[in-house]
């Protein structure tokens, strides 16, 4: 897949913002962003990549906004497709473990070191994830806010700078997933960071 072949279907109209979720699932988050597009202009352009088949085709059934684009296929391959500099902003909900455990961060981190470099200066990142205890035992505070530190260091180590950190996730993000999480916050603690790209002089 070459860039020209996913910019080709966005609508005609010049975007000054381009958005990308990964792993956008069932699709609700996505739509609900782009249906709030400031003044309803569609200044910008919104880009699902999901790798399951049957959750992207219900979603591309479902979304008919012009400022949305969903393209079905693996993130790992989509993102690095993209010019260096030219996101404006990230989101990732809920990932993988395979892109988020502490045991797998050897695998998982040149990934995200990859969205670093297409985000433009300035641009952000937005992670919402959760911990579990291993036994499903509820996660005490301790333990919820030194995962958290850890997160926040891990990312940061990346380049990445923790503009703020909200113990939860936004209020108005709603998905099957999260639905089901909120309704046991105390074994499924969440918790939603938000970093930037910035240059090393700050600016």
């Amino acid at each position: 897949m070459q860039f020209d072949t996913i910019t080709k279907s966005f609508s005609p109209y010049e975007s000054s913002k381009v958005i990308v979720e990964l792993g956008t699932g069932d699709g609700h988050i996505l739509e609900k962003l782009a249906k709030s597009d400031s003044n309803n202009t569609h200044s910008s352009t919104y880009i699902g990549i999901e790798l399951d088949r049957t959750q992207y085709e219900d979603s591309k059934r479902r979304i008919s906004l012009n400022n949305v684009k969903l393209l079905n296929g693996s993130f790992e391959d989509i993102i690095p497709i993209f010019p260096d500099d030219y996101l404006d902003l990230v989101i990732a909900v809920l990932p993988d473990p395979d892109f988020i455990d502490k045991a797998k961060q050897y695998k998982w981190e040149p990934f995200y070191k990859a969205v670093y470099s297409k985000l433009k200066n300035n641009g952000s990142f937005q992670l919402v994830t959760e911990i579990t205890d291993e036994l499903f035992q509820p996660v005490s505070d301790e333990i919820y806010i030194r995962w958290v530190e850890w997160l926040s260091a891990t990312f940061q180590a990346i380049g990445f700078i923790l503009v703020t950190k909200h113990y939860g996730v936004p209020l108005d993000y709603s998905s099957r997933c999260i639905d089901q999480f909120r309704g046991d916050p105390e074994r499924i603690r969440m918790v939603t960071l938000y970093f930037e790209k910035r240059r090393k002089n700050g600016t």
